[in-house]
């Protein structure tokens, strides 16, 4: 096994707490519970419930993610430049946790009457929890590189964060159907809302800060030079944004599919979101046993590969609802080997990047990152509307027409067949690492003294 393969070095051991590890997975189980929500009830709620065109859907979700594309790179100059909390990042996560669970409840909220008023509120609601959002997902994102240098601490804490984030999405399929049943859509999120606040503060108050970011006075223009000639981070970065695309696939078109191509019940495409977030956990955790064994390349190689295969099982099986969510489950199961395995290589690509070109921005590296994959879910989004637009989708025909459901097929199925088979293709591309390189990076860390 050679370090191409994407080993690294760390020791055996873990060197932050447990309870540490767990708090950091409790964010991103709001972060993915907030893509969930806004990817597949608040796309329904717009089109059944408030009844806007899929046209003027798709104009939203467009030019909206951009915008929420571009929130994340000014937090990460932000954090940078020292703009507040002196570099910190661990109070962004406390302070923004309850403006972030408001922001969600006024995207599901009515206060105008008529398609203008409604519309207008649509683009201003949707448009200030995106913002909002950068402001508690970026710094989230960074907390790795500032708990600990060691490859194992990070590998694990990537293992934790998306098995939050794969119980996020198992939270969503399951409990906010119920919730919107019997409270409707503003009381019932407004529930979830409030529980998703305090969990993001966990994290704040259990995980700790060890290594503080060195700040970065250069021009933008040669940070983001010095990204571009960061090979590991250009090709992390391109695979994770395919996976945002794959991932709006199957929260955008789950109801839909379930409903007009099954025959079934909105419940359904529920139990399936459902499905994913237990399989994708349980993916993951599999992550942590299997990608150091065979590593990271081939790992993720494997997950997809096995993915694209249970998506065409699940195109060919028969509309049976246990061998249905049993196929389903197999293809997340597969797709969740991978992520936390993209996680682990960002956080040390971020670090490979500041020794290779002397450049040390880890704010504006990983929230390039994450601007990367929100205009993949800008594209993503814009892609469900468009393919129910092309189709011909009417929110309010109980019966739809044979192109608007071969559109739905192949948003829910074929379009992650796709992304599948690209991301294979790119990680190829990651380029072999010294151990060198990494470790010289550790040692030149700067350590926050034990308080």
């Amino acid at each position: 096994m050679t370090e191409a393969d994407g080993k690294r070095p760390g020791g055996g051991k873990h060197s932050l707490p447990l309870k540490e590890r767990m708090a950091f997975g409790l964010g991103d189980l709001v972060g993915n519970g907030m893509f969930g929500i806004t990817g597949s009830y608040l796309i329904h709620f717009y089109t059944d419930v408030v009844g806007m065109a899929a046209g003027q859907l798709a104009m939203l979700m467009l030019v909206a993610r951009i915008v929420h594309s571009f929130s994340d790179p000014v937090v990460g100059l932000i954090i940078d430049r020292r703009g507040l909390f002196s570099g910190r990042v661990m109070p962004y996560v406390h302070w923004f946790a309850v403006p972030l669970a408001l922001s969600l409840c006024a995207c599901f909220a009515r206060p105008f009457s008529g398609a203008t008023g409604e519309l207008i509120w649509a683009w201003v609601s949707y448009l200030a929890m995106g913002i909002i959002f950068s402001f508690f997902i970026v710094p989230y994102g960074l907390l790795p590189n500032t708990m600990s240098e060691r490859s194992d601490d990070r590998l694990s804490l990537s293992t934790y964060r998306m098995v939050g984030a794969t119980l996020g999405t198992f939270l969503v399929g399951s409990l906010v159907p119920p919730a919107i049943a019997h409270f409707g859509y503003m009381a019932g999120i407004g529930l979830v809302a409030a529980a998703g606040a305090v969990v993001a503060m966990v994290p704040s108050w259990v995980c700790r800060e060890r290594i503080a970011l060195a700040p970065d006075r250069l021009p933008l223009k040669v940070t983001l030079r010095s990204l571009l000639q960061n090979r590991a981070w250009v090709v992390v970065t391109l695979a994770l944004s395919l996976f945002y695309i794959d991932l709006t696939s199957f929260y955008g078109f789950a109801i839909y599919y379930a409903e007009h191509v099954l025959g079934r019940d909105a419940a359904f495409g529920g139990l399936l979101i459902s499905v994913m977030g237990v399989t994708k956990a349980t993916g993951v955790f599999v992550s942590s046993f299997v990608a150091p064994r065979l590593g990271w390349k081939p790992a993720i190689t494997l997950g997809y590969a096995c993915s694209m295969t249970g998506l065409i099982l699940f195109w060919m099986a028969p509309n049976t609802a246990w061998l249905l969510i049993g196929l389903f489950g197999l293809v997340c199961f597969f797709d969740g080997i991978a992520l936390p395995v993209f996680y682990t290589m960002l956080a040390e690509a971020i670090d490979i990047g500041a020794v290779l070109t002397g450049v040390r921005a880890a704010g504006i590296a990983y929230s390039m990152n994450s601007f990367a994959g929100k205009s993949a879910w800008a594209l993503g989004g814009f892609l469900v509307a468009a393919l129910l637009a092309w189709g011909g989708y009417d929110g309010h025909a109980a019966i739809q027409s044979e192109a608007a459901r071969h559109a739905i097929t192949f948003g829910f199925l074929g379009v992650p067949f796709c992304v599948g088979l690209l991301s294979i293709i790119v990680i190829q591309l990651y380029p072999p690492v010294s151990a060198a390189t990494t470790m010289s990076n550790s040692a030149e860390a700067l350590i926050i003294p034990e308080d």
